[in-house]
């Protein structure tokens, strides 16, 4: 299915893209006069002919040159010049004096007074040109021509063919733009004249793949659950008996709708899996350990465990039906039934879309540096005021084109799950950090920014809050051996609480590195205090790398996106990499580029531990 998303989201860019062109050359080419496009309004209308019964007598078709032989066909027809024989042999037309037998030969002319008397305009002769092999603007006309040309307000264009002397057309400046705007409409890139072509037959095609794909994908987003309010359908269930556990709860038999999934199951018997996405696979978070004889992955699967985790019988919850052979293990959020809460004590902005919410949990809370919070976000109605922004970010908000104020009114729990960004410390009250980023609309839609950073970033101090966990698999391995942290954006949360761990709580002594890629300047979070900690701690290396090209100015560190800067610098020539330890947490091409490497140098998926954006 991932495929599926992936090809609908790709050829929906590319098809979107050909829409916009559509519409956009459509409606120029109606707005265009189309009489001065096709030239009628320096094209002049022909005379009314004589019967050519009165243009006698007329020369002997049989005495016409034998030359022409074998004749196709001949017709008297009317020309400029008088009546003439019109000859077809060969598939070539050639042209007679009806009254003298002679060969009428278009020369120049004659061509540029076959133009003149079709010319309706004010402007004069400038020059005249035979076209041996035709012309792009008449292409299906293979040559030779004559082109004369006129230098009124449309630089008419006027063609005659050499062979049989007819006006084959009038071109000017118009017709070229619409010639283009056509070309880009029927996508006939190669000239070929006709929409008939190729391109937009693949894109035909490609739109009916976003069609099929789109269905499958709307049928593929509903499971059973979501349809359990019909009369009738809980009842036919099929119930499947389960043992269900996690590490601090008893192992229990569940009766399970087979028909739903583990996820969907499991949330009717009040186990509650963490999920940011409700079920659709597009989070990564609901897992859940099989104790023996795993189900087969799927592709969904394979996209956020690596494969040490699979062979561990990790899967996600959202993506298994239950057997009724099944033993699982589930984490302990699932079986909390309650929540806890906690008062908000300061939210502040560290960049223009970063923010820093830092609570006071009614009761301590528990918890290993790399692990999240999964926070209860009620219906709520927010607005740009209550976000709080310094003055000297609001430009950079004006571009969002955000709504004044927007609300959520979903029923039932939804939750959002954010990392610890701090260390467990011995200072009561207990004080936990978290960086959130604002999740803005896609340029150009009339979405809504995202539910969780619109409920975080509204927060204010002395605001109450509901949260279940801790929980996450996202932790530090229990070893000597050196550990490197990458991160970058919103991921530097559940690093940072590595590092204060190490270094303050445990004072590990091992090597320890951290490297941090932002955009600009700005961007670097907590930078003072990692600049302390690597001045107060030799074991420590802290180093910075900026992606934008722009903020060269005053920064001497590193340049470039951060996995490649890594690469480069520590990477390539470490003695013994196969050794180290991994960390990684960031945006999802930050950290698929970052696992490939790491692959290619020969690093041990179990030596890799990630983490999508701290969640």
């Amino acid at each position: 299915m991932i495929f599926f998303r992936k090809l609908h989201k790709w050829l929906g860019l590319v098809i979107g893209a050909q829409l916009v062109i559509w519409l956009l050359s459509g409606t120029l080419i109606s707005l265009i006069d189309q009489q001065k496009v096709s030239g009628g309004v320096t094209r002049q209308q022909p005379d009314e002919e004589l019967p050519l019964a009165s243009s006698g007598p007329f020369f002997p078709v049989s005495r016409l040159s034998p030359a022409v032989a074998p004749v196709q066909s001949v017709a008297l027809a009317s020309f400029v010049t008088g009546p003439v024989y019109r000859v077809v042999a060969n598939d070539s037309t050639t042209m007679f004096d009806a009254h003298t037998g002679n060969i009428v030969r278009i020369d120049q002319p004659l061509a540029e007074y076959i133009a003149g008397d079709s010319y309706l305009g004010t402007g004069r002769l400038v020059s005249s040109e035979r076209l041996e092999s035709g012309s792009n603007e008449l292409r299906s006309v293979p040559g030779p021509i004559w082109r004369i040309d006129f230098d009124d307000d449309l630089a008419t264009r006027v063609y005659v063919s050499v062979e049989d002397g007819e006006v084959l057309a009038h071109r000017n400046s118009r017709w070229k733009l619409v010639d283009f705007l056509l070309m880009l409409h029927f996508m006939d890139y190669v000239r070929a004249g006709s929409f008939n072509n190729p391109q937009i037959i693949v894109v035909g095609f490609g739109t009916l793949w976003i069609a099929i794909s789109g269905l499958l994908l709307v049928f593929y987003s509903f499971s059973r659950s979501d349809f359990l309010w019909f009369p009738g359908m809980r009842s036919k269930a099929r119930r499947v008996l389960g043992m269900v556990g996690s590490a601090a709860h008893a192992t229990q038999q569940v009766a399970l709708d087979g028909s739903l999934s583990y996820y969907a199951g499991l949330s009717q018997r009040e186990i509650k899996l963490p999920s940011n996405c409700g079920g659709s696979g597009s989070c990564g978070l609901c897992r859940i350990r099989y104790v023996e004889d795993p189900p087969d992955h799927t592709p969904v699967d394979r996209e956020w465990l690596d494969n040490a985790a699979l062979e561990q019988g990790l899967r996600l919850g959202c993506q298994h039906k239950p057997r009724s052979s099944d033993a699982i293990v589930v984490p302990d959020i699932a079986f909390q039934q309650g929540s806890q809460s906690a008062e908000v004590i300061s939210s502040r902005w560290l960049t223009p879309l970063l923010k820093e919410i830092r609570i006071r949990p009614d009761a301590p809370v528990t918890f290993s540096p790399g692990e999240y919070l999964e926070f209860q976000v009620p219906a709520f109605d927010t607005d740009l005021d209550r976000m709080g922004l310094p003055e000297s970010y609001w430009p950079v908000w004006d571009a969002l084109s955000l709504p004044s104020s927007w609300s959520f009114g979903h029923s039932g729990q939804l939750g959002r799950t954010y990392s610890i960004a701090t260390a467990a410390g011995r200072a009561r009250p207990q004080e936990l950090v978290f960086t959130v980023r604002f999740a803005p609309p896609p340029s150009g839609t009339q979405l809504l920014p995202g539910t969780g950073s619109s409920y975080m970033c509204g927060l204010r101090t002395g605001d109450k809050v509901a949260f279940r966990g801790p929980a996450g698999d996202f932790r530090l391995i229990d070893s000597d051996r050196e550990k490197i942290l990458i991160g970058g954006g919103a991921g530097m949360a559940p690093l940072k609480a590595m590092t204060l761990h190490l270094l303050e709580n445990l004072r590990w002594q091992g090597k320890l590195r951290f490297w941090y890629g932002a955009r600009n300047q700005q961007e670097i979070l907590y930078r003072d205090t990692f600049e302390s900690l690597a001045e107060e701690h030799a074991n420590f290396e802290w180093q910075a790398a900026l992606s934008e090209e722009g903020d060269e100015r005053h920064w001497d560190g590193y340049k470039g996106l951060i996995h490649e800067v890594v690469y480069e610098q520590v990477l390539r020539d470490h003695h013994a990499l196969r050794e180290c330890e991994f960390y990684l947490c960031g945006p999802p091409p930050m950290l698929a580029a970052t696992r490939q490497i790491l692959r290619e140098l020969g690093v041990a998926d179990q030596m890799v531990r990630f983490d999508d954006f701290g969640n």
